[in-house]
């Protein structure tokens, strides 16, 4: 058995299909040989059969020849308006030879297309839409996600699958996130290790690669590049997309992660599949909310469903006082911290960059990036400072106002863990606004 992969050709406005050379003399359609052809719509396939001349009418045909030298080149040359009606508006074939047989059906992958935008359409016009998530964590982008398409009336469940390696967030995932329900199937394990099947189909699939690897900071400390630290979960995200076949995805990853190669080589089989693919930076200028949180967003669309443009406008920045958010906390949460003090004093004396602490009065309206460990009490971070200089973190309640975060997705956990899922989040509003633009954009091209 061979098989080869081709283009669909055009003659005169008609789908044309081309073969010749020696896969065709060893599959026993030699110069001259006649042939069947039977076309079979509902299996979208066309199958050519080698006759006997004893069998040959005059409906059949014969594999005509050219010369090489001295030497009979075989050749296959099929060009009518049937071609687009069994095989569709595909742009590649596969072709699966056997000894007499050869069998033509559109290439896996624009069938793949094809499919991912039908089912799209069809479940957007049902309010059916699925989606999935890997690298879920504490499932608040997941949630956003999804709140943004049940706002819009087009989604009924919930996720059907959700892929996390840390079982602590899961669990707060599934206890918080309104995405994930008791029929989400819960996949507990590295991406690149989970059985590709278990990836099933869905319109919508959201993920955050992590992004330890792409910062500057991660990148210190792990003393490797992203391709090092996690590098094979590139593998993991893309068995996923070709099982899953979204006719969306939607992936937010540190604004280093532009232009690295993972993200070179995600964007480039993206487009290879069929995918639109558009980046764009999103802050608090386009939510709003008080944390300035840069991220780069990943959106890739089926290309016969792609607008011209997916953009977020700029919004009025937050002008409410900090001060606004805080609650009311415990004495015990303030403390000296002289230890920072002394550690910003020998850090500016050495010059470096990070000298200057985010210490906040709560007159500001906005404050810097809170991330994953910010309960360490890293002085990079912003702490809350009184007249005493006494300074406290923000508790998880009030770091999730900041992200402009649900209350009820804040973890119940014990703060080292809050902190940890909160500050690998995002910004809610970014996949929440960023979810709501696409199905705008795409919903004129929708025409039932």
């Amino acid at each position: 058995m061979d098989y080869q992969y081709a283009k669909l050709g055009t003659n005169k406005g008609r789908r044309r299909l081309w073969f010749e050379g020696e896969i065709l003399n060893k599959s026993g359609f030699a110069p001259n040989t006649p042939y069947r052809r039977v076309n079979n719509p509902d299996g979208k396939q066309i199958s050519l059969f080698k006759l006997d001349e004893s069998d040959y009418v005059s409906t059949d045909r014969r594999v005509t020849k050219s010369m090489r030298g001295d030497k009979p080149r075989p050749i296959i040359d099929l060009c009518d308006k049937s071609i687009e009606t069994i095989l569709g508006d595909v742009e590649r074939v596969r072709v699966q030879l056997s000894y007499g047989l050869i069998v033509i059906s559109a290439h896996p992958e624009d069938q793949a297309k094809s499919d991912r935008e039908s089912r799209f359409t069809d479940n957007k016009n049902k309010g059916q839409i699925t989606h999935a998530s890997l690298f879920t964590g504490g499932g608040i982008s997941t949630d956003a996600i999804h709140s943004a398409l049940n706002e819009e009336g087009l989604i009924k469940t919930g996720c059907t699958w959700v892929c996390e390696a840390d079982s602590k967030y899961i669990n707060e995932a599934q206890q918080n996130c309104f995405a994930i329900d008791d029929e989400t199937v819960i996949l507990n394990g590295l991406v690149e290790e989970v059985e590709t099947q278990l990836f099933t189909e869905v319109d919508v699939l959201s993920l955050s690669m992590e992004c330890a690897g792409f910062s500057k900071a991660g990148k210190v400390k792990h003393k490797m590049s992203a391709e090092e630290h996690s590098g094979t979960a590139l593998f993991g995200v893309m068995n996923a997309i070709k099982s899953s076949n979204p006719a969306v995805i939607i992936s937010e990853n540190v604004m280093e992660a532009m232009n690295s190669p993972m993200y070179v080589l995600l964007t480039s089989e993206l487009k290879r599949l069929g995918y639109k693919v558009f980046e764009t930076e999103l802050s608090n200028k386009q939510t709003g909310s008080v944390e300035r949180r840069r991220r780069y967003w990943l959106t890739a669309i089926s290309e016969n469903l792609a607008p011209d443009d997916i953009s977020l406008s700029d919004v009025a920045p937050n002008l409410i006082p900090l001060k606004h958010y805080l609650d009311s906390v415990p004495e015990t949460m303030w403390a000296d911290n002289q230890y920072l003090k002394d550690k910003q004093i020998r850090d500016a004396a050495a010059g470096k960059g990070f000298a200057n602490r985010q210490l906040l009065t709560g007159e500001e309206t906005e404050v810097g990036t809170i991330g994953r460990h910010y309960a360490k009490r890293r002085s990079t971070e912003p702490f809350m400072v009184r007249a005493d200089n006494k300074e406290r973190l923000f508790t998880p309640e009030e770091h999730a106002k900041l992200k402009s975060i649900p209350q009820r997705l804040v973890p119940k956990t014990g703060m080292t863990i809050a902190h940890q899922i909160l500050g690998q989040s995002v910004d809610y509003l970014q996949p929440y606004k960023l979810m709501q633009c696409v199905i705008n954009r795409i919903r004129p091209l929708l025409i039932s």
